[in-house]
């Protein structure tokens, strides 16, 4: 019986001479690859490649970098197993171009004479029969021996070949085996496959690798990963970035000498259980950053092997409380409506000091909008896009003014938080706060407030050291505060420290022309919330708004026009729904009188009142009109706290 080789040689000669096929003989993928090899026209006495250029063969290298990369040290523990038996290891792209060898220099040496290098096309059409290019066009592994080649130039040699898929499944190369055909073996087969195997799990663990690097660096929390000697091993960049250090500074450092409170460590260590939402205090130099803090342990069979902490930056977990919480203003300057040309000019004093970041004290008699020109304040301010707290002061217990402003740590007085708690000021960190009914403030407790202003710190109540805050401060009071100060109920030095920039806002009585155009805005605003239930307001209604006196100011005008457009049946509303004061029509009368008896003291104060209005608020001009000196006209305006400021230019 011929030997097998022989029987192949003698196939290939019928073939290639005679175009005759002999089926029993030839496997059928190989009978396939000869018939393709003859269709394109393949020289059987060839089997050179043609090899790309430089600048060619640079960019596919560039392209099959990656692969290349992680291929390498695979071919080469291959080559460590076979060396000095006679074969190279070929890595290819997935259109058949060498990109990467590795062999004996004696073979090395051949496989140059047949262009067998890197830029070399080894597909089937290019260089005949071949275990690379079989490989990448059926996608599966490929072993041939001696004169399974067509092209006779190789077929002194044994390849094998296995095909690389990406973690996708997508073809993208091939690894072979090339040596002298006295060295075939099928182990070689097995030991390209499992190559291949080896170059794909790699690929797939570094693209893992990457998705988790991605993940890990994506999260806007710090995270710090530890050894089991809490060692740090590990931290992501916005933890780099949090406590502002390089990375190659933070690694091996015991974690508990970044942190400056590191009881909850402590206690892990102890309990092996999770903390969550600790407050935690980093120093990294000269940077102290409060954090809020989660600690987990790494446990294994023996303890703990390590400890993973995530945190976030105290004001960045304060920003999103107070966005929960509704810490936000509402209004623009827009919303603020007036005709009038001295309220006209109030809101764009306010609209001009918005852009400052001085304190700003807004003083009104209750109802006049303190708060709605506080929020236009903010969200004019280039802190709109930090929070805005509104602290009402005449509302909060006095034993707990301290605690509500500044907060406090935890244990520091009977019913406290046992984590501690964030004061106002911590919360509006960033933005503004506003501090309502700031004349209502404990005298005790204005200190603190001063000390606030001075130097933007707070100190928790049970608390041994300060906290940096950026806030504007931005009060408000009903109250003549220059008479307080005078009483000893309020701090001067407070007192101006707030009074940097002063915004009066005139009562609604000293505006007249306004009460029309707020109440068709506050009607407009009802009729868009009640779709269907369109009104209107009969003349003789708004006659009667507008001889009222308004002691409510813009608020009491609010709540008129709602319970009247809520209790009109119809599309009119009509003067019946008026409250009964307003409805008898006083004209602009102070309503205190009564019975038409009007004690000289109204008489004095109103003729004082309607000659500044007259005079647009000149002191000296008053004084003339009424015939009266100028120190006595100083004193009546004391006495009866009229505000000249709301007078000015009305004339």
């Amino acid at each position: 019986m011929k030997d097998t080789s022989e029987l192949i040689k003698k196939a290939w000669t019928d073939f290639t001479e005679h175009g005759i096929l002999k089926s029993d003989v030839i496997k059928k993928d190989v009978a396939d690859s000869w018939k393709i090899c003859k269709s394109a026209g393949v020289d059987p006495l060839g089997g050179t490649g043609a090899v790309l250029d430089k600048t060619a063969l640079k960019k596919r290298l560039k392209e099959n970098e990656n692969l290349i990369k992680i291929a390498h040290p695979i071919m080469e523990q291959i080559y460590n197993q076979v060396r000095g038996s006679g074969f190279v290891i070929v890595l290819t792209d997935k259109d058949g171009y060498l990109i990467d060898r590795i062999g004996d220099e004696g073979i090395m040496g051949e496989a140059r004479k047949m262009n067998f290098v890197e830029g070399a096309l080894w597909t089937e059409n290019a260089v005949g029969t071949n275990a690379i290019g079989m490989a990448l066009r059926l996608d599966k592994p490929i072993q041939l021996v001696g004169a399974e080649h067509y092209c006779i130039t190789h077929q002194t040699g044994t390849c094998s070949a296995a095909t690389i898929h990406d973690e996708n499944g997508q073809l993208i190369g091939c690894l072979n085996m090339t040596g002298l055909k006295e060295a075939a073996h099928p182990h070689t087969l097995g030991i390209v496959l499992a190559g291949a195997y080896s170059i794909e799990k790699q690929l797939a663990l570094i693209r893992s690798n990457q998705i988790i690097d991605t993940a890990f660096n994506s999260i806007n929390e710090g995270i710090l990963i530890t050894d089991g000697k809490l060692n740090l091993i590990l931290a992501n960049k916005s933890a780099l970035k949090i406590l502002g250090i390089e990375q190659d500074q933070i690694f091996h450092i015991p974690i508990v000498s970044l942190i400056q409170n590191h009881e909850s460590v402590d206690e892990i260590m102890t309990s092996l259980k999770p903390i969550f939402d600790a407050e935690c205090t980093f120093c990294t130099g000269s940077k102290t950053v409060r954090t809020t803090a989660n600690f987990v342990p790494i446990l294994d069979t023996s303890g703990i092997s390590g400890l993973v902490v995530t945190f976030k930056e105290e004001k960045y977990v304060h920003r999103f409380v107070n966005k929960i919480a509704g810490y936000r203003a509402n209004y623009i300057f827009e919303d603020i409506i007036a005709v009038n040309p001295n309220m006209k000019k109030v809101i764009e004093s306010a609209r001009k000091a918005s852009i400052t970041d001085c304190n700003i004290l807004i003083t009104g008699e209750s109802g006049t909008g303190k708060e709605l020109f506080a929020q236009a304040i903010h969200n004019n301010s280039k802190r709109a896009k930090g929070p805005f707290v509104a602290v009402n002061c005449a509302s909060l217990p006095k034993d707990l003014v301290e605690s509500e402003l500044f907060g406090y740590e935890k244990g520091a007085f009977t019913g406290a938080n046992k984590e501690g708690h964030p004061g106002k000021f911590e919360l509006a960190d960033g933005g503004t706060i506003f501090l309502d009914e700031i004349g209502e403030l404990p005298i005790e407790i204005q200190p603190k407030l001063l000390r606030v202003l001075d130097n933007h710190k707070i100190s928790r109540v049970g608390s041994t050291h300060e906290r940096q805050v950026d806030v504007r401060v931005l009060a408000a009071t009903n109250k003549n505060l220059r008479k307080e100060v005078d009483n000893k109920n309020f701090r001067d030095d407070l007192y101006y420290r707030l009074n940097v920039i002063n915004i009066t806002i005139p009562p609604l009585r000293n505006r007249m022309e306004d009460v029309r155009v707020l109440a068709n805005v506050f009607l407009s605003r009802l009729n868009k919330a009640n779709p269907g239930n369109h009104k209107e307001f009969d003349k003789n209604f708004i006659t009667k708004l507008e001889r009222y006196y308004w002691p409510g100011n813009v608020r009491e005008l609010q709540n008129v026009i709602e319970r009247a457009y809520y209790l009109t049946d119809g599309k009119l509303i009509t003067e019946e729904y008026l409250p009964e004061n307003i409805s008898i029509g006083l004209k602009n009368e102070d309503p205190r009188l009564k019975d038409n008896i009007i004690p000289l003291k109204i008489i004095e104060e109103r003729s004082i009142k309607n000659t500044l209005a007259a005079s647009g608020g000149d002191i000296l001009k008053t004084a003339e009109m009424l015939n009266l000196s100028r120190a006595t006209i100083y004193r009546k305006i004391k006495k009866y706290n009229i505000d000249v400021n709301s007078y000015k230019n009305q004339s």
